[in-house]
This record gives structure tokens, sequence and C-alpha cells, in this order.
């Protein structure tokens, strides 16, 4: 058999190609992949016992980096376990290259123990799937370099994402004296997307009243271009937390600290735009989507590497590159905006982020709100902050404002799930990034498994929980209207109180733990980069942070209106 020197020849193509980390977890159909990876010295291994754990933080991993990561696993469930997070990097455009071990053809669909269908396990969410032939004197020699190119091409592609490598092995799963060889696998040439001819669409922005509305970006050069081309244009920002834009130290005149609250008050009506240039998939802020959704009238030109207009209000939807194009816009355009229009935005702000500074400061600590912005306002430079999908990212959307900080801002936004939140963390640290996690206590409890992993790892990460005894969004829902649905209902299965106590649950996974209520104290934990996996609860009430929200929401269109 010639399982492990195909094993070993494919670890060492992918190293060739600029594979760096693989995530493997423990099993007996993957012991050839085991093997072969655990032979190549240029490929880091990080071995985790749960793979919905070990997906996740790939997926972290993949996205602090830009470069592909691998994850090797057995047949079966295991296998399963992997597609959240490859549904994730697939609406995330996150490049992972997942490898199942499997059994060879002629044991599959006959009851074998261990074996379900891997066939395109995870449907469309992969950009290719590849069912390779079970290795044997021919394809141990030759094959595994072009699979990895193959893999490689796809993971990397515009846009990037997974790609499925399903790879059956005969027994023995490994031979005694089998020879190990690799030949270099030559590098493929750096993809170029050349801008399309942007005359048409510069002629639509110049000397317009515009904004930008900028959404998730994995590029960390979208910022710079993207200011540089709001400064050309004289266009306020408004920009998700996961663009880059918000915090960094890239030119921060243009880009609106609050536009979540502004849309929110009212702003976009009173100051309607033109012309509306956005760039990414749709917003987190569901004003902002709301207003782009109810204005088809406003000419809107959205630039993505899908044509993801979630809105259905676009004008024009170009699929490229958003930095490409902001780039190649900034260097095109002659003509600013009316000298008062960005002055009008930024004023307006300005006012707003007094406003909200007053009503968060007067609340009563804790309060989800100020947890928030703490929690960006005390993160060090160049940390990683992972946002959770349910009130964290959009509490820092709506409170967070902007820093010249280099910070990093991550969340699990393609899919919009909770799941994976701390590993996705803990990926980000396998970086080399400081790693912060701001999550809710149903998303922590949907990945327990990886205080674990922290553990096991040893990493060092800060797990910011804010506890709430439940699923506090379902309160701003329509659902959470006595006329719409019984309140015993909604307390029992959309809130779902659990009354734990996670500081106790942290203890027993050996990991440093602390139970907050003051703001400073929270500001110092932060502050301080952690040696080790340590946890921060910070408890709230779910009723009195809807009605702080409202007030809020009250004094800021007040102030617009």
């Amino acid at each position: 058999m010639h399982n492990r020197g195909f094993a070993f020849a494919l670890a060492s193509a992918l190293a060739d190609l600029g594979i760096d980390h693989v995530c493997m977890s423990p099993g007996s159909r993957n012991t050839p992949l085991i093997a072969g990876f655990a032979a190549e010295p240029r490929i880091k291994k990080w071995v985790i016992l749960d793979e919905r754990s070990a997906g996740f933080f790939a997926l972290g991993l993949a996205r602090a980096t830009g470069v592909p990561v691998a994850l090797a696993c057995t047949s079966g469930t295991a296998a399963v376990e992997y597609h959240p997070a490859v549904v994730e990097a697939g609406l995330g455009d996150v490049p992972l290259l997942v490898l199942t071990a499997d059994r060879p053809e002629e044991l599959r669909g006959r009851g074998a123990p261990q074996t379900i269908d891997q066939i395109s396990l995870y449907g469309t969410a992969v950009r290719m799937f590849a069912d390779a032939l079970a290795p044997d004197e021919d394809t141990a020699a030759g094959a595994p370099a072009d699979i990895a190119i193959d893999i490689w091409a796809h993971a990397t592609a515009v846009p990037p994402g997974p790609v499925h490598l399903n790879l059956p092995f005969r027994e023995p799963l490994l031979a005694r004296d089998e020879p190990v060889t690799a030949t270099v696998t030559p590098l493929l040439p750096p993809a170029t997307e050349e801008p399309p001819d942007l005359a048409g669409i510069a002629g639509r922005l110049e000397g317009k009243r515009g904004v930008i509305v900028a959404g998730r970006s994995n590029d960390v050069d979208f910022a710079t271009a993207c200011s540089t081309l709001a400064a050309a244009l004289g266009f306020p920002v408004f920009a998700d937390p996961l663009s880059g834009l918000r915090f960094g130290a890239h030119d921060l005149t243009n880009v609106l600290g609050y536009g979540d609250r502004l849309a929110a008050a009212g702003a976009l009506d009173e100051l309607a735009p033109e012309v509306v240039l956005r760039f990414g998939p749709v917003p987190t802020s569901k004003p902002i989507w709301q207003w782009l959704e109810d204005h088809p009238d406003v000419d809107q030109i959205l630039i993505d590497t899908q044509s993801r207009d979630a809105t259905d209000s676009a004008s024009t939807v170009l699929e490229i590159e958003p930095t490409i194009v902001a780039a190649a816009l900034g260097a095109a355009v002659g003509r600013r905006s009316p000298v008062d229009w960005l002055e009008a935005w930024r004023s307006l702000d300005t006012r707003v982020a007094q406003r909200v500074d007053d009503q968060v400061t007067a609340a009563a600590f804790p309060n989800e709100p100020a947890v928030a912005r703490t929690v960006a306002a005390a993160a060090p430079p160049h940390s990683a902050i992972t946002l959770g999908s349910s009130m964290p990212i959009r509490d820092v959307d709506a409170f967070g404002g902007k820093s010249d900080r280099p910070l990093r801002v991550f969340g699990n936004r393609g899919a919009n799930g909770i799941d994976g939140l701390v590993s996705t963390a803990l990926g980000a640290a396998a970086a080399g990034l400081n790693s912060v996690v701001l999550l809710g206590d149903v998303a922590l409890f949907h990945d327990l498994n990886a205080l674990g992993t922290a553990c096991q790892l040893g990493l060092p990460i800060t797990i910011v929980v804010v506890n709430n005894n439940g699923g506090g969004i379902f309160h701003f829902l329509p659902q959470n209207d006595p006329a719409v649905l019984d309140p015993a209902v909604f307390e029992t299965f959309l809130a779902t109180p659990h009354r734990t106590d996670f500081p106790d649950l942290a203890t027993a996974f050996g990991i440093e733990s602390h139970d907050v209520t003051e703001a400073s104290e929270l500001g110092s934990l932060i502050a301080i980069v952690p040696s080790a996996p340590r946890l921060i609860q910070v408890s709230t009430d779910r009723t009195a942070n809807v009605e702080l929200h409202r007030r809020i929401t009250r004094a800021v269109r007040e102030l617009i209106r």
C-alpha cells in the first residue's frame, strides 16, 4: 500500500504552495494524513480533539492570515462536524482545505463501520469537491502535486473559499518500511485582476452628494483604498465593524463612527444622498440596509466579489474585488461633492457621539452598550476582536465609535451563526494576534468545547461573555409582544434562561476567570495581554438593555430632527 507516501507527498506539495498550518483531530482512517503532515516540518500542526471546534479554529486562523488552512479528519460524522465552519467559510470568503478520510469505494454503501456518504458532503458551500482515488503505486508517485495545485487554485480564487477533498484509504492504513518521497510543487503565479473601465462609474459619483457603505472585507488593504477614495469624492463612509475602516492608522476623516445610530434616527432622509457606492455584502446595521432596500430610486452602485445584493436595490452590480475598484476609482475621480456635504455629516456624527456618550455614561454599569464601548476602547493595538453575531457586533457597530488604534475586527457574519465563536478567536490567537472575543451567554454555550481547546493548546485569549441569562436579541424582535406571543412561551422557548455562572465553568476547565461589575475593571483587564486563556463575565439584564437602546435612539432622533 502507498498511503503514507501519498499523504506525505500531498502535505509537502501544500507546503510548497504556501500552507503554514493544518488542524487535525484524532481518528483511525485519517492516520495516513496524520503521518504525512507530521513528517512535513514546514507546516505547523494543531491537534484539536473536537472537529467542530477544529473547523472554526481553522476558519479564524485562515481569516487572520489570509492564507488557506488545512483541516484533516477521519471518516463518518467527524467530517459532518466541519459543516458549520465550512458554511461560514463559503459565505465569508475564507480559504479552507478540508481533507476528509474515507473508506475506499468498494466499502461504501455496504454498512461498513464509520462510513457515511461523504460525496459532495458540503453541497454548494464549497468552491469545489473532489473524490480522490485510493492511493496505489501510480497515484502515490505523481497525483498528489496535481491535486494540491487544483485545490489551492480553487481555494484562493476570487472570491476565496473552502474546498473539499475526500481521500479514501485502504487497509493496512500504514505499511512498514514504506518509502516516503515528494517532489517540489511549482508555485502558481499570483492571480491578478484588472479593474474594468470605471469612467462611467466615476462620472456617476463625481460632484454628487453621495455616501459610501462599506460592508465586510477580509482584505487588510481595503481600508486605505476606501478611505482614500472617500477623501477624493468628499463622501462620508458608513463603515461596518468588519470592513476594517472603523479602527486603524488609515485616514479616518470621512469615516462615521456612529453611522448606525445616524441611520436609525433618520439622517439618511434628512441629508438625502444622490448616489450610494456600496462595497461588499450587506452591512450589519439594519437601519442602513433597510434604507437601501427602501430607496431603489437612489442610484446605488454595488462592488462585490459575488452578486450579493441582499436589498435588491442596486442600480449596478460589479463582480470584482472591492479593493481593486476602490484604488482605481480613487485615482480616477476628479470632482468632489459640494463643500458643505461632508461637513454636515461630520458635524452630525460628532454631535451624535456626544449624545450617545452622555446616555451610556448616565446608565448604570453593567450595561451592554458600555461593555461594547469598553472592549473596543481598551483592546491593545494590533489586537483581533472577534464579535458574536447577535448583540455584540450590533453594539460595537452602534456604540463602538472609531479610533486610530490598529485593531482587526472579525465576526462570523457570512451565515450569521452564533456557534464556534471562541474557536474562531482561538484561530486568531494561533496567528499570533492578541485575541479578544466578545460574545453572549447562549453563544458561549454553543462552543463550550473551545474552553477545553484553549487549555489544551495553551493559547492566550480573553473571553468576554455578556451573561443576561438567555437570548437577549429576541427582546428586540416582534415576537416580544404579548399580543403576538404569550410572555411565558416567549421566555421559555426564545429567551431560554439557563441560570449558569460561567466563572464556575471556567474554573472547571482550569481557566482564570473574573466576574466584573465596574467598567474600569473591565477596561483594565482587557488592556493587559494575557499569557493564558482567561474568561471575564459581565452580567446584565435583558429587559433593561432594551430600554437603554430605546432611550439612546430617542435621544439621537431628537438631536437630528
